[in-house]
């Protein structure tokens, strides 16, 4: 028997509903909270929902996972309805950090290498730090996308029921 991961899901997506845009948006508005100073006790979608710029998450209570996906998007117009357009991704703040530390490994592992090339004593035994650096960054990066591997499509399946139901007649 193996155990196989799931397919990646797909980070660009988009949400049609039959409602106009204002509709729309207080639909989804009605189920996402916002930030507030204490942290919700149960598992909510949180962020903000305006035409132009919709950012959600998934909160779950008691847990800080900074590698979650945050879906990102707009709301555009689409016949009588509208379509959410957006990309489900980690927040730019961790994109960043993430980018420096791999830099900074990369860097370290560099400057050794030329070092223990250009003759210094002794500087070959610094190389693993920059391999443990990387190594370090990776697995924290697999750990916190394996907790976080549901949240897009929870987030998915709470934005389209959101969204979804027709509007009566």
């Amino acid at each position: 028997m193996s155990a196989r991961r799931p397919a990646k899901p797909p980070h660009d997506a988009r949400f049609a509903s039959a409602y106009p845009p204002e509709v729309a948006i207080a639909r989804l508005a009605a189920g996402v909270r916002r930030r507030g100073l204490l942290p919700p006790r149960e598992e909510v979608m949180i962020g903000r929902v305006k035409e132009r710029r919709v950012v959600l998450e998934r909160h779950v209570p008691r847990t800080r996972n900074a590698f979650k996906p945050v879906f990102v998007g707009r709301f555009q117009p689409a016949g009588t309805g509208s379509i959410l357009v957006g990309r489900f991704a980690m927040h730019w703040s961790v994109r960043a950090f993430l980018t420096f530390w791999f830099g900074f490994a990369v860097v370290w592992t560099g400057a050794v290498i030329a070092q223990g090339i250009a003759g210094t004593p002794r500087a070959w035994l610094l190389l693993p730090v920059g391999i443990v650096l990387g190594g370090l960054g990776a697995g924290l990066l697999a750990l916190g996308r394996s907790l976080a591997q549901t949240d897009i499509a929870w987030l998915s399946a709470r934005i389209a029921a959101a969204l979804e139901s027709p509007p009566a007649e």
